[in-house]
């Protein structure tokens, strides 16, 4: 279950919906709560001061307007803000990063680069993008998974924070039909192709099976759905057309220089779709 969370804002109005989330999740889940907002530290210190002070009131007011959970602390710190964010959330040991969503550009997506991008890409903790402007609870969660060890990582601490409860769950695996595809080449009469493409299907829906049984998510009732297609494009679709609340990814585990990217189709899905999207990564 969620113990710590650690909200970061930076007084936008996407930012308010993160507050509100992260006030929604808490109070849900009796976890303390810490609201951070982090000011530039090349501010004269006169004007850091009181940039300061007007955040810590402005987001104290915010957090009462949304019904302030018990145990909420506001903090402003100065520095870099996704550095800032990662060592206070360490600090306090929090379950769950939640940030607004980046701010979307008219002719082109600018997410990489973003703040968020950063924190999702160096942090060790899930880090939930809150785009919903409701702050409902989620009544149904997609959890994408290509069978991977971080896919399944990913749904493992979603389910061990309770963010999966008294939600109706349904893991989406994309997938390629090569089968048809030779048939079709090939000259294959259709009735024949449609019995191999059922087949194929058929066994896809075995191994997701299997593949959730061994992630031993007790007490987990979910659905299972295989879409045609993969990467990013075939998700995104199918979250446009379903609509679920909340999606849940995995991100890769890298090192190095290699860390300086998120993998391409955590990227894209962080980068265009509209809901609420919890990014694990596999050491959290």
């Amino acid at each position: 279950m969620l113990k710590s969370i650690l909200v970061a804002s930076d007084l936008s109005s996407r930012s308010k919906f993160a507050v509100q989330r992260a006030v929604q999740l808490a109070e849900g889940s009796g976890a303390v709560l810490c609201i951070l907002h982090v000011v530039e530290d090349n501010l004269p210190e006169e004007g850091s001061r009181q940039e300061i002070q007007a955040a810590e009131d402005y987001l104290k007011d915010q957090a009462a307007g949304f019904g302030k959970p018990p145990a909420c602390h506001v903090t402003v710190a100065t520095g870099r803000a996704f550095q800032v964010i990662e060592e206070e959330a360490s600090a306090r040991e929090a379950d769950l990063i939640v940030m607004g969503a980046h701010r979307r550009q008219p002719l082109r997506d600018l997410f990489v680069g973003t703040t968020i991008e950063r924190v999702i890409r160096t942090a060790r903790r899930p880090v939930l993008m809150a785009n919903s402007k409701t702050g409902e609870r989620w009544r149904k969660v997609f959890i994408a998974t290509d069978m991977s060890e971080a896919s399944g990582q990913a749904a493992r601490r979603a389910h061990a924070l309770g963010m999966l409860e008294n939600a109706h769950v349904t893991f989406v695996h994309g997938y390629a039909p090569i089968t048809r595809q030779m048939m079709i080449h090939a000259g294959i009469p259709a009735e024949r192709i449609h019995e191999e493409a059922e087949r194929e299907l058929q066994s896809k829906r075995g191994e997701l099976g299997q593949f959730i049984e061994g992630l031993n998510l007790r007490g987990l009732k979910y659905n299972t759905r295989i879409i045609e297609g993969v990467g990013a494009d075939a998700i995104i679709e199918c979250v446009e057309q379903a609509k679920p609340d909340l999606l849940v990814i995995g991100t890769r585990g890298l090192s190095g220089v290699k860390r300086l990217f998120l993998g391409s189709v955590a990227q894209q899905l962080m980068g265009c779709v509209e809901v609420d999207v919890l990014a694990v990564p596999p050491q959290a």
